[in-house]
């Protein structure tokens, strides 16, 4: 069965983590509607016809770099475009495709195939919007699909197999030990992101302590690393209610991954200037 790494790029909150659930057919990739959710690259398998697939889902990479973290998510992505076999560019309905194309051009010299995938068409009815691409892309040929209302879906799978069927060479698979730990960080970060709102959910960073593997219930311990006291207050919540309900979520996303029972505790750590500790950032598995 040939393998083939598969890498989705593309700007925050466009549908990245969508597509993986989607063509994963389950809960793995963190989903969120807060911009710069996904904070490091994971990897996740599943099978099409006689092809056996790992999607690589990296970190939205429109942000400035304005400080160690933001260069470390940049770099954790682009790093890819060298190690797949297949790339899907994804993006939504907008004003402008200027980002898009300096990704393309990035794609254009790996001299690897790619799909240009445009989501969330269901929210540009009329088109207008997607006139533009034609405009500012280098490139005339795309497709339009919604993950949420799965159209165009069966489109862009008979894309990729025609793609993949014409890929005689391929990298082979490269997979991190650590990567069901960072999919469990991911998981807990998003019962997080979609409980807190302002700034909270961009100020904060996981760490998996411990993951004590037993034969009945796993036992994992996770610190959640803010920048201020007022964070943590907010997070821990009166009577400790925000950090139950934070706990209570990421447990059944957890145990859905892993299809095991696990006991998660979980603790707050104020840590200021944490996105420019590099010390840190490595221990978060955000830097190599």
């Amino acid at each position: 069965m040939k393998k083939i790494n598969l890498l989705v790029l593309g700007k925050s909150n466009v549908g990245k983590s969508s597509l993986i659930n989607y063509l994963t057919n389950s809960h793995i990739s963190l989903v969120s509607n807060k911009v710069h959710a996904t904070r490091v690259s994971t990897f996740h398998e599943f099978k099409l016809n006689d092809y056996h697939i790992q999607i690589i889902d990296t970190p939205g990479i429109s942000i400035s770099d304005n400080n160690l973290l933001a260069q470390a998510m940049k770099s954790n992505a682009i790093k890819h475009i060298t190690n797949c076999d297949l790339i899907i560019l994804l993006s939504q309905p907008q004003k402008t495709y200027e980002y898009e194309q300096r990704l393309l051009d990035e794609i254009l010299l790996s001299n690897k195939p790619f799909i240009v995938c445009i989501n969330k068409i269901d929210q540009d009815p009329d088109k207008k919007l997607c006139q533009t691409i034609n405009k500012q892309l280098s490139i005339r040929t795309y497709l339009s699909i919604s993950i949420k209302e799965n159209l165009g879906m069966d489109v862009l799978m008979n894309n990729m197999l025609s793609k993949i069927e014409n890929i005689s060479d391929v990298s082979g698979f490269k997979m991190s030990n650590k990567n069901n730990l960072n999919i469990i960080q991911e998981l807990i970060r998003e019962s997080l992101i979609n409980r807190t709102n302002k700034e909270i959910p961009y100020e904060s960073a996981i760490r998996i302590v411990t993951y004590n593997r037993q034969k009945n219930i796993d036992q994992i311990k996770a610190e959640i690393i803010v920048t201020k006291d007022s964070h943590k207050k907010i997070i821990i919540g009166k009577n400790g209610n925000m950090i139950k309900m934070i706990g209570t979520k990421a447990r059944m996303n957890i145990e859905s991954l892993i299809n095991k029972k696990i006991n998660l505790s979980l603790f707050v750590l104020v840590k200021e200037n944490w996105k420019n500790n590099p010390e840190l950032l490595k221990d978060f598995g955000y830097i190599d």
